[in-house]
């Protein structure tokens, strides 16, 4: 029995022993705490990056979007700016006829003063006394009576002048200062639209010299082709299809004049990039042109779509009857609004580069219940120059 009690204390670990155990154990578990703790921050790291990289476009969209806010804003403080330019040329003109017609006044009241003055101090008292008669005195009193009742109104204008004088002037000066403001205004939203301006810039470098940025760009501009096609698939929807006047789009092919002039950059099918040695199918054409080159409706329609279509910026469809649709995006403008009347020729837009990758110029497709046909195969040859 005692040697079972000394053999059971031989093998008991010594407290210093005990607590060098519990402490490295406490070590172990902060260890593997910290590991666990860089895990996940490696982990969030690596979501943030993926998720910067898989919204290229997305990002370019909200850059723009921004600058076409910037861009409306700049042009309605300009208006107002005009407007009050024009407020202010006005003011001046009321400001001077008012003092022209106060100081008129004012001479003329002034005489007038100057004459009861002078009637004053010869004493009214004594001109009515000096009538002859009774009935002189009458007509004598009746007179000075209408003398005093003009004056009277006499000074009326005279003040009813000075006060529209002032508000006048008042008003030309609250026109300066809105003036003065709105110039302030104008200035602070020339800088940030420039600012934006460079941070497109910025972007659109970083994703011309990352392969991995083009390829995501590349995804995504596929998944906005697939919603677009889902747009177009329901389209014209609830409204009436057009129904043309004039020779039917079906019998254009070949004979539609070009939306705008310029080289073709990008044609319709399967197209391998040059770089990324990978291959994209597009469903239309992309024309390169300056900014502001006017875009024209290749036929008769009616427009079915005019706004921003995320993938590819400011965009018009314009439906031509017997469901052929004709699109024009990336526009830097858009100059007309859904269920306008166009004609063939007419200018519906400006060329631009709204979410464009490849810079100005425009993204023209041709469909056919929904499903793209060659542009080229529609458009006069030669017909770009």
């Amino acid at each position: 029995m005692l040697w079972c009690v000394l053999l059971g204390a031989a093998l008991a670990p010594a407290p210093a022993a005990r607590a060098q155990t519990a402490q490295a154990a406490e070590s172990g578990q902060t260890s593997l705490k910290d590991v666990s703790d860089k895990i996940q921050q490696q982990k969030k790291k690596l979501a943030q990056v993926e998720k910067e990289e898989a919204e290229v476009i997305s990002r370019l969209h909200e850059i723009e979007q921004r600058l076409l806010g910037e861009n409306r804003q700049y042009e309605s403080i300009a208006q107002e700016i005009n407007g009050l330019q024009e407020d202010i040329g006005r003011a001046r003109s009321r400001v001077l006829a008012a003092q022209k017609e106060s100081g008129a006044q004012q001479q003329v009241a002034g005489k007038r003063i100057s004459a009861l003055y002078k009637y004053y101090r010869r004493s009214g008292l004594r001109i009515l006394l000096s009538s002859q008669n009774y009935s002189d005195l009458l007509r004598t009193e009746y007179a000075l009576g209408l003398i005093v009742d003009r004056d009277y109104a006499l000074l009326n204008r005279s003040i009813a002048a000075l006060r529209q004088q002032r508000h006048y002037e008042a008003e030309l000066q609250s026109r300066q200062g809105r003036l003065e403001e709105s110039r302030l205004q104008i200035a602070r939203t020339r800088e940030q639209i420039k600012s934006t301006q460079q941070e497109r810039s910025s972007h659109l470098d970083e994703i011309q010299q990352e392969k991995s940025l083009q390829l995501k760009a590349l995804r995504e501009l596929e998944e906005y082709s697939r919603r677009l096609q889902q747009f177009i698939d329901e389209l014209p929807g609830s409204k009436k299809e057009y129904a043309p006047s004039g020779t039917p789009f079906s019998q254009m092919r070949a004979r539609l004049e070009f939306p705008l002039k310029g080289d073709i950059i990008e044609r319709f099918g399967k197209q391998e990039h040059p770089e990324l040695k990978t291959h994209t199918y597009q469903k239309g054409i992309t024309i390169k042109a300056p900014a502001g080159t006017p875009v024209r409706a290749v036929h008769d329609g009616r427009v079915a779509f005019a706004d921003w279509f995320k993938g590819y910026g400011l965009m018009i469809i314009i439906d031509h009857g017997e469901h052929y649709y004709s699109l024009s995006a990336h526009a830097s403008e858009l100059l007309k609004k859904v269920n306008d009347v166009v004609s063939a020729g007419e200018t519906i837009a400006h060329a631009g580069d709204t979410n464009s990758l490849k810079g100005a110029g425009l993204y023209f497709e041709i469909r056919h219940y929904g499903k793209p046909q060659d542009p080229l195969v529609w458009l006069k040859k030669g017909g770009n120059r």
